[in-house]
């Protein structure tokens, strides 16, 4: 492969994605949510409003998208590579429309092509397969809650038995809807709340090891600098990973899985005309605390009406992503290590390991824990309970 032309279109493609995950810092209807839940003003004050604009030029985003399509079709890169970088342009220009049409349908039907719906996956194996997951979640019996610098210390030592120290750092998250998060080198955590030991472990695992592990393994690659570079249709192999890695190193807690599938029961709420309200009292019911339940409540509804009917349908790929990783890895005969290549889709990863050599990727960390006897029997297990329910591939 020609190595100059594929680190050329891989930094026009990390151009053209500049700026564009927007989604992680949506913006909402503030007058309206303020009506809505009076009891949560406090909080609705310090998100972003509707009206807010994007910094983002559209034109220009739009204009350099064609001009790299131009240029790909008449380059001399493999087939693999063209198609590879095509897939992923087409994504960001999905992105633009997104932004373009925040808060309308066009939102969702473009949402629903990036990520999915629900609609495909609303049948019995699917609900059977997440009934026995909670035979593979422990109980945190955590004799220790840790808050603030204790916390992101605890995390820096956890961090340095994989990583090099100098390759990342554990800040404080200036996210609203979610207590950890990772970019491309950093480790983030919401200081102003106190966690257990054991939910620490799983931002460990789950932001650490996998999307920050994936990024700096990506950013690594000196042969094929893409691999670092955020794409949406990395993002189904990328949390169905973090959620299977909590599972097989036994972080997954049962009250995290219970969360984690009332997030996804809420999205198929939304797509089938549940409002914000409707999904907030579900969530309470189900005795999620009272500000939890709003932030989930509008990570689903981010770019979508509030009255139902359309959700953001990235919610959905913890557990699609799962099920669909598991299928996959069974399909393939493969170990888990070939997944912290960088940042993959399913589709460009089966073309990595069925033309390794060709691409001779480097995976510079793997966290170990995942190589372990009883890590590779949870896996195992795992793989044949999806393999048995989804023969014919998940979707």
């Amino acid at each position: 492969m020609d190595k100059v032309l594929i680190n050329e279109y891989s930094r026009r493609l990390k151009e053209i994605a500049k700026d564009l995950s927007f989604l992680g810092h949506p913006r909402y209807p503030l007058k309206a949510l303020m009506d809505l839940f009076p009891q949560h003003k406090h909080f609705i004050s310090t998100l972003e409003d509707v009206d807010v604009p994007f910094p983002v030029d559209v034109k220009l985003k739009r204009n350099r998208i064609d001009d790299f399509l131009r240029d790909l079709s008449y380059s001399d890169l493999p087939v693999m590579m063209k198609k590879i970088f095509t897939d992923r342009v087409m994504d960001y220009h999905l992105l633009i429309s997104m932004m373009e049409n925040f808060g309308n349908r066009i939102f969702y039907q473009s949402c629903t092509k990036l990520y999915g719906s629900s609609k495909k996956t609303q049948n019995e194996a699917f609900y059977y397969f997440l009934e026995k997951i909670p035979d593979f979640c422990v109980n945190d019996e955590s004799l220790e809650n840790l808050q603030g610098h204790s916390a992101m210390n605890y995390l820096k030592k956890k961090m340095a038995e994989t990583f090099d120290p100098n390759d990342y750092e554990v800040k404080p998250s200036s996210s609203l809807l979610s207590d950890s998060s990772a970019g491309r080198k950093t480790l983030k955590l919401n200081t102003n709340k106190s966690y257990s030991t054991q939910l620490l472990d799983i931002f460990l695992v789950h932001e650490g090891w996998v999307h920050l592990g994936t990024s700096i393994n990506g950013g690594a690659q000196p042969d094929h600098p893409w691999l670092s570079t955020w794409a949406p249709r990395t993002t189904y192999l990328q949390e169905g990973l973090a959620i299977l890695t909590e599972l097989v190193t036994k972080t997954m807690t049962k009250e995290r899985w219970n969360k984690v599938v009332l997030r996804h029961i809420g999205t198929c709420m939304a797509e089938n005309g549940s409002c914000i309200t409707e999904i907030y009292s579900y969530f309470r019911h189900h005795k999620m605390e009272d500000l939890d339940a709003l932030k989930v409540s509008l990570r689903i509804f981010r770019g979508v009406p509030l009255e139902g009917g359309m959700a953001f349908t990235k919610e959905l790929l913890y557990l699609h992503g799962l099920a669909e990783l598991l299928y996959h890895l069974h399909f393939f005969q493969i170990d888990l290590r070939t997944l912290w290549v960088g940042k993959v889709s399913f589709e460009e990863h089966a073309m990595l390991i069925q033309n390794w050599k060709v691409f001779d990727p480097r995976i510079k960390y793997f966290p170990e824990q995942l190589q372990s006897i009883e890590a590779l029997k949870r896996l195992q297990a795992l793989k044949e309970l999806s393999f048995s329910l989804f023969k014919g591939g998940f979707l």
